[in-house]
């Protein structure tokens, strides 16, 4: 019996973000769980994918991005100072 089906979000057009992705495979995965107990393959299968959305989202938050990289090298540069009002 296979329990897995295909983790949608709403179509609205945009691509969904890779923090809704994240909900919707963790209430995916919970809502498997307290059906079908952690004894299915399916279940593990969600609970795997959770943890990758989790891994890589994390990795997304924490990644600087390439002028902040630069500018933590070059403090001094005209483009990183810092003018305010």
């Amino acid at each position: 019996m296979n329990l897995t089906t295909t983790l949608s979000t709403p179509t609205t057009g945009i691509q969904p973000t890779l923090e809704s992705q994240l909900r919707v495979a963790l209430e995916h995965a919970r809502r498997l769980t307290a059906l079908y107990g952690t004894d299915t393959v399916d279940v593990a299968i969600a609970w795997e994918t959770v943890e990758e959305l989790s891994t890589a989202h994390r990795r997304q938050v924490t990644q600087p991005t390439a002028f902040e990289r630069y500018c933590k090298a070059h403090p001094d540069a005209p483009e990183c100072r810092i003018y305010e009002d």
